[in-house]
Formats: C-alpha cells, sequence, structure tokens
C-alpha cells in the first residue's frame, strides 16, 4: 500500500513538472536555437536543451553539418530537429536565446558555419542572449567580436584567447558563469546545470531557474559539512574504510 502510495505522489509530481513547464494560455513560448556539429561537447548540449525544455522554452537543436546526425567529441551520436537551413536565411526566426555549446572541433565548426553567421550576427546586434560555454566564447565569441567590452569567461585551456578589451581581462574570468549584458559564458562540462539555469534565468526569470533548478536537486552555493560515507570531489578523500574507523572512532 505504501508503495503504491508512493507511486501515485510521484506520478502527481511529474505531472504537476510537465504543467509548469507549458506555457500559459495566450502566451509565446521562448524560442531557442542550440547549434550543433560533429565535435560539440555532448554533455554540455544535452544539459542545456534539457534544462530549457524543462522550463518550458521551444528548443531547436539544429545541425551545422550536412547531415542531421552529429557524432559529438566523445563518439555519442545525437540526432539534431533539423539542418540549420531550415532555420536560417528566408526560413529564418528571431530567438529569444541561442546557447552556443563547446567542444573541439565542434566549436570551430559552428564558427564556420556560413549559413549561421548571419543569424548569429543579427541575434548579438540585437541584444538578444548569446550563451557560450567551454571553448566557444574564445572560439567563436573572441574573433566575431561579441565579447567586445563584457566580462566573460572561457574553458582554462582557452583563457588566455579571449581579452580582447579591458573588461575581458579582469578576475571574472575565474567565475563559473559570467553574465554581462547580453553574453553569458561559462568553462566546461561540469558547470553545464549551471550556465543552463543562467540561461532560464535570461529569458524567464529568476524564478523559473530556482523552480527548475529544485527537483533537479542541483547543489547549493553553501555546502553543510560533509557526513560520514557521503562522497565528494575533493583533493584529498578518505577511502570508505577509513571513513568507517574515523566513525566508529568517535
Amino acid at each position: 500500500m505504501e508503495m503504491r502510495l508512493a507511486a501515485l505522489c510521484l506520478a502527481a509530481l511529474a505531472a504537476a513538472d510537465a504543467l509548469s513547464a507549458q506555457p500559459a494560455a495566450g502566451t509565446k513560448a521562448k524560442r531557442v536555437l542550440v547549434p550543433i556539429a560533429d565535435g560539440t561537447e555532448e554533455i554540455e548540449v544535452v544539459t542545456v536543451v534539457d534544462v530549457l525544455r524543462r522550463a518550458g522554452a521551444e528548443v531547436v537543436l539544429a545541425s551545422v553539418e550536412e547531415e542531421d546526425r552529429v557524432v559529438c567529441s566523445r563518439g555519442v551520436k545525437i540526432e539534431a530537429d533539423c539542418n540549420i537551413k531550415a532555420v536560417t536565411g528566408r526560413q529564418g526566426k528571431d530567438w529569444d536565446l541561442i546557447a552556443i555549446p563547446g567542444g573541439m572541433p565542434g566549436a570551430e565548426r559552428i564558427r564556420d558555419s556560413v549559413r549561421l553567421h548571419p543569424a548569429l550576427e543579427k541575434h548579438w546586434r540585437a541584444m538578444r542572449p548569446l550563451a557560450m560555454i567551454c571553448a566557444t566564447p574564445a572560439v567563436l565569441g573572441e574573433p566575431k567580436g561579441f565579447l567586445e567590452g563584457v566580462a566573460a569567461t572561457s574553458h582554462p585551456a582557452f583563457i588566455d584567447e579571449i581579452g580582447g578589451s579591458l573588461e575581458e581581462t579582469q578576475p571574472y574570468t575565474e567565475g563559473r558563469v559570467v553574465w554581462d549584458a547580453n553574453i553569458i559564458t561559462s568553462r566546461g562540462p561540469g558547470t553545464a546545470l549551471e550556465w543552463s539555469l543562467c540561461c532560464v534565468e535570461a529569458i524567464f526569470g529568476r524564478a523559473k531557474a530556482l523552480e527548475v533548478a529544485g527537483p533537479m536537486v542541483t547543489q547549493p552555493a553553501t555546502l553543510p559539512p560533509k557526513r560520514p560515507f557521503e562522497w565528494r570531489l575533493e583533493e584529498e578523500v578518505s577511502s570508505r574504510v577509513d571513513r568507517a574507523l574515523e566513525k566508529y572512532a568517535t
């Protein structure tokens, strides 16, 4: 009986979550473009698409390759919703947000997309939110001039390649997610969830970002003291046996 009640509660929560992700009647869904390519970082692309769809955004995953299926940086295959040809040029519409995952050589291939560039330029000039992560701020954002005059960060391996303005050389580069004006940048796969939630806030507001983050059990900004048997990624982590000995020695 208890198991059945728990299952019903979980089903009710799932239904409520699905309903909350739907736009209110008469309102227009926020439209987000996520371009991908061979060599895109899979954690970053899947995370941002998932989180934005949880928030209720209409997310379009578009391949800049000839084929809609791309092979990501670690060999994961992802099927795009469409080809970039279908959402640019005469078929192009305005986007509430464009979020560009990193990964190499994916960031370079997205940067070099002739079809995507005019849409990016138009979006940036309209001061709509433009999000980049990992290598993309340095490989795409910097050479296209999108980072000029704003604070930004990038993957540590590429951080020296950004810095065309004084703002970019400030300590903001150490931030896990940096949001200045309409530009949102972040560091890599390990910061993808925070970056994605920042994207939610940029187009839906702070309350929606907190609403989406709650059921996902995201890590709080301030962690409580570590408990026995609790695992955390730290520079020095004692073994399970050591922790057990410490527990029973006290």
